[in-house]
């Protein structure tokens, strides 16, 4: 039978004491040990052949050699592992520039739609959404108003108009009709493009509703009616709605001109603020709690979720000091290293050789070598990066079932198996 030996160092030359040392066979057995104090290890037993030796440590890159020799000689040379520090990676993300962020978010809410029909174009549900140009303003408001849906809207609006007699200068008939749809539409075109192109433009403010979404559901629903009152200007910041104002009025003086009537320029005034912001609070209203659902297109979230890794997962680990088949006692601490990576969804959480520690609680022996034993562990936390995850003897929360350990076969190491005694969840790592 042959053996596989070596050291291992860190770049310095100074020995790594408790790293994780797995060699695979060719016919896929795998054997397992950890370095001693002097960062030696040997797995003993192996068949002849050739082996792949994969070496890992907390901190440190992994070491890998493929096609090792297991040598049946006591002079055979022993492998040197050197393992480095792992380099600080510095990613550089090469973004968008606002004008170009801004012309991709425009392209993005031109395809909202509620229901696949009405135009919901000037809702930003992005976060940190850029600042429009001018000509995006105006782009948003053209596409509003040539609309399909804009029409149907002024078109029904004129109807109830005429079956209602409203404007009675106007007539009936097809002309009085006409000369209702087109009041209504320069109406809803001058004071769209008023308020969303010019004062807008002016003034530096944003013509969209944020999306927020977050808070209770007080809360969102102040959010949307302050929203009424209230834009955000080009400078990311939350401003009087100066230009919605603005853009009211103008679009009721305009309408005096061709609306026919004896009201005066206070009532047209009145009406057109009243409706302004009555109609805003409740569009916002509808926007932050129904809309987002049946609108087409809506963007998916940007925000990253937290991975959580679940309570109840086996994790093995490998006993590294103050823990052998003899001479345990209570109240002693025992170290781990972690056997294997701890993967949740594909991503891996803890990596080979991360530490874990906890002391002794009960101890039960295995009568006999490779024999199962059993002992009770308290207080074992696994270090993960910067995250701490419990561990506990039982898979089942509130058992007190001991922990069972074997020795490893050819290396004279302790495996355990422990449980996550609880979720715990892994910032999204960027």
């Amino acid at each position: 039978m042959g053996a596989i030996q070596g050291k291992v160092t860190d770049a310095s030359g100074a020995s790594i004491f408790g790293a994780v040392v797995t060699i695979q066979g060719t016919e896929g057995d795998s054997h397992l040990t950890v370095t001693d104090g002097d960062g030696g290890f040997q797995i003993a037993g192996l068949t002849p052949g050739k082996y792949n030796v994969k070496i890992s440590a907390s901190g440190l890159s992994d070491w890998t050699a493929s096609s090792v020799p297991a040598a049946n000689t006591p002079e055979s040379k022993p492998l040197l592992a050197v393992m480095q520090v792992v380099p600080n990676v510095t990613s550089v993300t090469v973004g968008l520039s606002p004008e170009e962020k801004a012309q991709e978010q425009v392209k993005q809410e031109l395809q909202q739609q509620v229901l696949g029909v009405i135009p919901n174009y000037f809702v930003a549900y992005e976060n940190n959404a850029a600042p429009l140009s001018l000509s995006q303003k105006f782009h948003l408001s053209f596409k509003t108003l040539i609309a399909p849906a804009t029409f149907a809207a002024v078109g029904l609006t004129a109807g109830i108009q005429q079956i209602r007699n409203s404007y009675w200068q106007f007539g009936q008939g097809t002309k009085g009709y006409a000369q209702r749809f087109g009041a209504d539409y320069g109406t809803s075109a001058t004071n769209l493009l008023i308020t969303s192109v010019l004062a807008d433009a002016v003034l530096h403010q944003d013509p969209r509703y944020f999306y927020s979404g977050q808070g209770t559901k007080k809360q969102r629903a102040w959010y949307a009616i302050k929203s009424a009152f209230l834009s955000k200007g080009d400078n990311g910041k939350w401003q009087p709605a100066y230009a919605g104002l603005a853009g009211t009025i103008a679009a009721s003086e305009l309408s005096n001109l061709y609306d026919p009537g004896s009201r005066t320029q206070y009532t047209l005034l009145g009406r057109g603020l009243m409706f302004h912001f009555a109609g805003l609070i409740g569009l916002n209203l509808g926007e932050e709690f129904l809309l987002k659902r049946v609108t087409s297109h809506v963007p998916e979230e940007a925000a990253a979720q937290p991975t959580v890794l679940r309570e109840g997962i086996p994790v093995m680990l490998v006993a590294v000091d103050g823990f052998s088949g003899q001479g345990l006692t209570a109240g002693q601490t025992v170290t781990f290293v972690l056997a294997q990576d701890l993967m949740q969804s594909g991503k891996v959480l803890a990596r080979t050789g991360d530490v874990a520690s906890g002391l002794v609680a009960q101890v039960n022996s295995g009568n006999t070598t490779g024999g199962a034993g059993s002992v009770a562990l308290k207080d074992v936390m696994l270090r993960a990066g910067n995250v701490t995850v419990p561990l506990r003897s039982s898979q089942t929360r509130g058992e007190s079932t001991p922990m069972h350990y074997k020795e490893l076969p050819g290396s004279g190491k302790i495996e355990v198996t422990l449980f996550v005694a609880a979720n715990v969840a892994f910032p999204q790592q960027e």
